[in-house]
């Protein structure tokens, strides 16, 4: 009978073990699976289409993590770190923040209204003063064609107005021929310069509405034959500024709070230098969306606002630039094409807000 019980005991143990077991091994199987964390940070973390600071494939250049995307994929661990009262993680770095910057409200126009029919007049109020003055000279540094004016619009119309036309400088890091909108039909048999060429005719436009002189508007990527966004390039141009006028803002995409690949590679170039103390000032320009995931505790943040109509119209004219269609002229509106809402979002702004940060350690970001 003793037997007959130890026997059952056992056995019973056994299944206990076996299902306790299998209820783990499910669990960190599915935890694995469908993970949310893994579905951000790969491509934050994917370094493959870059050697040597050498963009080797064009086609991880494409385009963001869709924000729908990417809302959808951390619900559930913004819902949980919500309940604990804490801010949830950011897009560059998984962990926790004592702080969070606040969330920007961007309203859509309505149904018909874009950049060509929008019109606003802005305060007249100077908020800009509030900032920390740029340095006596100004370089800002666009990942691709638009990003100069859509995240830096009214950032580069105060460096002009305040250290004027001749201290500014606008260098574009990369061609920006690797866009899906390239695949389309009109595009089909032209080479990678005859691209890029479509693009920064809308660039060029772009510039010199936002008042750049010609001679201040660098291509980096032309110093090479064959037009490959490298990174070096734009190191050895922030190591020649810096030597050349001793007094410089740097400013350029977040090497973390940014949801494109080639942006954060960008950032990350000049964070590099800053960190090693061969530049001295840099700052970096976020995505208004993005600005609620910035650690608030490790940055501060500066926003650039229009207050004179001049400056409004400049902004919204060199929007407008990326939306010109005009076959004869090769213009094809790709800029518009390819982000249209940021686009239209800017202008029924009145204020046009740029989002600045400037961090505040070397160490943590």
């Amino acid at each position: 009978m003793e037997k007959r019980t130890y026997k059952k005991k056992l056995i019973y143990g056994v299944f206990f073990l076996v299902v306790a077991f299998l209820a783990v091994g499910y669990s960190c199987f599915r935890t694995n699976k469908h993970d949310e964390y893994t579905k951000i940070q790969k491509p934050l973390e994917d370094k493959s289409a870059i050697k040597n600071g050498v963009v080797v494939n064009e086609s991880k250049d494409k385009e963001d993590i869709e924000v729908k995307k990417f809302e959808k994929i951390t619900k559930n661990k913004k819902e949980n770190t919500k309940n604990n009262k804490y801010p949830y993680y950011t897009l560059g770095d998984i962990g926790y923040a004592k702080y969070r910057m606040p969330k920007v409200n961007e309203p859509m126009p309505p149904e018909g209204m874009t950049v060509d029919n929008i019109d606003k007049t802005p305060d007249s109020l100077n908020k800009n003063l509030i900032n920390v003055p740029f340095n006596k000279y100004v370089i800002f540094y666009p990942q691709h064609q638009d990003d100069e004016v859509l995240w830096a619009g009214s950032a580069i119309r105060y460096a002009v107005r305040t250290r004027g036309a001749g201290h500014v400088f606008v260098v574009l890091v990369s061609s920006g021929t690797g866009h899906k909108v390239f695949k389309e039909d009109e595009f089909k048999n032209m080479t990678l310069k005859e691209k890029a060429e479509y693009r920064n005719r809308e660039f060029l436009e772009s510039c010199r509405h936002l008042g750049i002189p010609k001679k201040n508007i660098i291509f980096l990527y032309k110093q090479r034959d064959d037009w490959k966004t490298d990174f070096n390039l734009e190191r050895e141009f922030a190591l020649k500024m810096e030597k050349k006028y001793k007094s410089v803002t740097h400013i350029t995409h977040s090497y973390k709070y940014d949801d494109h690949f080639m942006h954060r590679a960008n950032g990350e170039t000049l964070y590099k230098l800053w960190v090693d103390g061969d530049i001295k000032d840099l700052r970096f320009y976020i995505k208004p969306f993005l600005l609620e995931y910035v650690d608030a505790s490790l940055n501060n943040l500066n926003v650039y606002s229009v207050y004179k109509k001049e400056d409004y119209d400049r902004i919204r004219d060199a929007c407008r630039a990326y939306k010109y269609i005009n076959p004869a002229k090769c213009r094809a509106g790709i800029g518009y094409k390819t982000d249209y809402m940021s686009f239209d979002k800017l202008v029924y702004s009145k204020d046009q807000r740029s989002f600045i940060i400037i961090q505040n350690n070397k160490i943590k970001g």
